[in-house]
């Protein structure tokens, strides 16, 4: 990829990011950071323990490479130790990052200055035990 054509990709990018980019944490043990994020749903059918196919919304967040290597690390990708906040309506989601296709993540675009991070919303459960008749 020629030296205009990266530039023009990361201009669209941009462009892209100030249209409909949100602010998200990017973290891994205790390591983090906010950076803006371009997200984007996906549909993945997956087949459940009894055989079942279960339709899962994953959430694909678009980041520059520089901004996440600032919170992570230099020549570092996302893995499954990565979690991603993101604030909808006053309530924080967390996006655990997942592997898809054998990846976590992927290039945007072909010089690889855009992230695509794979992740599916994840949800603490807690459960209480009651005991009757105290």
């Amino acid at each position: 990829m020629s030296t205009v054509e990266s530039r023009a990709t990361l201009i669209a990018f941009k462009s892209l990011r100030n249209f409909s980019g949100v602010s998200i944490v990017i973290r891994r043990g205790l390591l983090s950071g906010t950076v803006q994020g371009v997200p984007g749903d996906t549909l993945v059918d997956v087949e459940d323990a009894e055989g079942q196919t279960v339709r899962v919304r994953a959430r694909d967040y678009l980041v520059l490479r520089t901004d996440f290597e600032a919170i992570i690390g230099v020549g570092l990708k996302p893995d499954r130790e990565c979690e991603i906040d993101e604030v909808v309506a006053d309530y924080t989601r967390t996006h655990k990052v997942i592997e898809r296709g054998g990846s976590s993540s992927q290039w945007w675009d072909k010089a690889g200055q855009v992230l695509r991070i794979h992740a599916v919303e994840f949800e603490k459960v807690t459960t209480s035990t009651t005991t009757a008749g105290a």
